[in-house]
């Protein structure tokens, strides 16, 4: 089952790479509603490297353990505007994310989740958990980006 959320961003193009390549912005966008700790100390300070498998133990609002989740960066182009990750949990053997973006008037930018899931006979509540876990990231990202031009 795929899942397609789309918003548009008060941002440039740059402004929303200054952010999105980094693990703390994953950290800001999902808070509250998850969380991610990872097992290796230190695997989400500085910036997202494509081809390294990041274990993290996920929790939902914070303390309820969802088990392990695995995010795996497969493809990251500035010049497409394009990140694409894979990723697996215990809830979702496949999570597929990818990231799409482009400016479509100075300062404005037109931002797209798209989400592959695959969780067996769970898959069409996980998709619904992921309708709403993607709307709240883009409302997480719009406060991220207004707290950066203040």
């Amino acid at each position: 089952m795929f899942a397609r959320i789309s918003t548009q961003l008060e941002c440039t193009e740059s402004a929303l790479w200054q952010h999105i390549d980094k693990p703390a912005s994953l950290q800001f966008v999902a808070s509250p509603m998850l969380a991610f700790a990872p097992v290796e100390p230190g695997a989400l300070d500085g910036e997202w490297e494509v081809g390294r498998e990041y274990s993290l133990k996920l929790y939902f609002l914070k303390f309820i353990p969802l088990g392990l989740h695995t995010i795996q960066l497969v493809k990251v182009d500035r010049d497409q505007n394009v990140i694409s990750s894979r990723e697996k949990g215990l809830l979702a053997p496949v999570w597929n994310h990818d990231i799409s973006f482009h400016e479509t008037k100075p300062g404005t930018v037109s931002y797209t989740d798209e989400i592959e899931i695959r969780a067996g006979w769970l898959t069409p509540f996980v998709w619904l958990f992921a309708q709403v876990f993607y709307r709240h990231r883009q409302r997480r990202w719009k406060v991220l980006l207004e707290n950066e031009q203040q």
